[in-house]
């Protein structure tokens, strides 16, 4: 696929979904044909799975191949025969993220997915945030380090800003240092990112205003990712800054890094989820759900070509370790352009026409919905919160011989939309233990065992100490809020 911009974006002015899909399976299945020969691990995997790559001749033939996934492939073979020709040493840069039990794993990538990456963000940085007409100070702050967020945003964006007047900062996940860049050359530019995960970012907002910043006296915007927030939440940011251009004033990018940029917000992605959060009746048809948020995303076929399994979402693409059908663990669904047209015709609704009032980009990709994961993680500032961390915390000297061993574990939002993590313990049916002094014996050692066992978790503490501090709740043994007999464990909650 001609990775140009100019005729990437003419492209996806021009042509119909329909194009992309089949650019998307073209791309899937040579993927699996170079995987099959160069990969190590996916030859030995193919093998076991009695799968030959010579009978594999149409994308019917691939949707039968078996799903990789963390357990099955990723864990199951060295780090090195997981890469291209068994060589990590050909990729240019690495970054680490966490596995599903919260151990990290390398993920590598190349020239190849540098150079995607940039455009995706040159496409969205235009169409979005019209950088091309406005003199743009972005600041990134995302976590940097070796996490993925960060660097890959900074690497991404410095290598566009030149052809722009665009300038990129990266304070990271400091928020004193975000202020005071904004206070100090923020009026030098028309319009002013910030870059963030969604929770961290309001915490700059509030404290500019704490401090007395008029943030009214910036066009601010805003490039979020990590995780879903609703529409009410964007709109309370939004007053906070006085963005008026509620469509292209902020973006949410589905991304990881397993492979990076998997889609993100449009324009137009943006006006179909603010109409059916105004229709309940639209907003249960297009997710199959009413209690929980999700991110409505357009994703390109032709760069990360996508299926749906139940409500499981796997991918195919060409990262530095090639992932065919990989299960990343995130629960959603596929809605085609055209079923979303269909959609909105069904509450007679034209979405093309309303996307033409709002004078917005229309590009005919499919849309994608994501909840998140499904694998008792919970979130916080976009770090995950595992259940083997709080689980081991409740175990020591001290809390152990009060409490049940079960919780569970939620991201809520105060009436000021402050994001915190509710933590709910279960005590033992019987138990003499003072709940004052229990309840901050549990917050001090799960604290103290988040940040010894958790990178980021910890680095999130340096930053923002006590707002990252969890609120535990002791419940009664049984609690059917949580702990009713007969129901299965579940280590997190959700609420919308």
């Amino acid at each position: 696929m001609d990775l140009d911009y100019k005729s990437f974006r003419t492209s996806l002015s021009e042509e119909d979904e329909n194009f992309w899909i089949k650019e998307g399976e073209r791309m899937a299945l040579g993927i699996f044909y170079s995987a099959s020969k160069r990969v190590p691990a996916y030859k030995d995997f193919l093998l076991k799975n009695k799968v030959k790559p010579d009978k594999i001749k149409s994308i019917s033939d691939f949707k039968l191949i078996p799903v990789i996934d963390k357990e099955n492939y990723l864990q199951a073979y060295p780090f090195a025969e997981l890469c291209w020709d068994g060589n990590p040493g050909k990729m240019d840069m690495f970054s680490l993220s966490s596995g599903s039990t919260g151990e990290p794993m390398f993920w590598p990538r190349g020239k190849e997915q540098e150079e995607e990456t940039a455009l995706v963000h040159e496409l969205f940085l235009v169409d979005s945030f019209e950088i091309d007409r406005y003199s743009t100070l972005l600041i990134v702050s995302f976590a940097m380090g070796m996490w993925v967020a960060g660097t890959l945003t900074h690497r991404a964006t410095q290598s566009i800003a030149e052809r722009y007047q665009m300038t990129v900062v990266t304070p990271g996940i400091n928020k004193s240092d975000v202020l005071g860049i904004i206070t100090s050359i923020g009026g030098n530019y028309n319009q002013i990112i910030i870059a963030g995960y969604p929770p961290f970012v309001k915490d700059i907002v509030d404290e500019g205003e704490a401090i007395g910043l008029n943030w009214k006296k910036y066009r601010i915007k805003f490039l979020f990712a990590a995780e879903a927030f609703s529409e009410n939440w964007r709109d309370y940011l939004y007053k906070k800054v006085g963005t008026a251009d509620i469509l292209k004033g902020s973006l949410n990018i589905y991304g990881t890094a397993d492979a990076l940029i998997l889609g993100h917000e449009t324009p137009l992605s943006i006006l179909a989820r603010r109409i059916a959060n105004k229709r309940q009746d639209i907003y249960k048809t297009m997710f199959s759900s009413e209690e929980r948020i999700p991110t409505l995303i357009q994703y390109n076929p032709a760069l990360r070509y996508f299926e749906q399994i139940g409500q499981n979402l796997i991918f195919t693409a060409s990262s530095g370790i090639p992932l065919i059908r990989y299960s990343i663990g995130d629960s959603g669904g596929l809605v085609s352009w055209l079923e979303m047209e269909g959609l909105f015709s069904k509450y007679k609704l034209n979405l093309i026409k309303e996307a033409k009032n709002q004078k917005i980009s229309i590009w005919r990709l499919p849309f994608l919905y994501v909840f998140g994961r499904d694998n008792f993680t919970a979130t916080l500032y976009g770090v995950n919160i595992y259940p083997e961390t709080v689980r081991e915390s409740l175990s020591l000297e001290g809390v152990n011989d009060h409490v049940s061993g079960k919780f569970t574990m939620l991201t809520k939002n105060d009436g000021n939309f402050n994001q915190y993590l509710e933590v709910n313990v279960e005590l033992k049916n019987v138990t003499s233990a003072d709940r004052i002094y229990l309840k901050n014996k549990v917050k001090k050692d799960l604290v103290g065992m988040l940040r010894s066992k958790n990178n980021e978790y910890n680095e999130l503490y340096k930053s923002l100490g006590k707002k990252a501090e969890p609120e535990v709740r002791l419940c009664s043994y049984g609690d059917k809020r949580f702990f009713g007999e007969g129901i299965k464990q579940k280590w997190t909650t959700r609420l919308r």
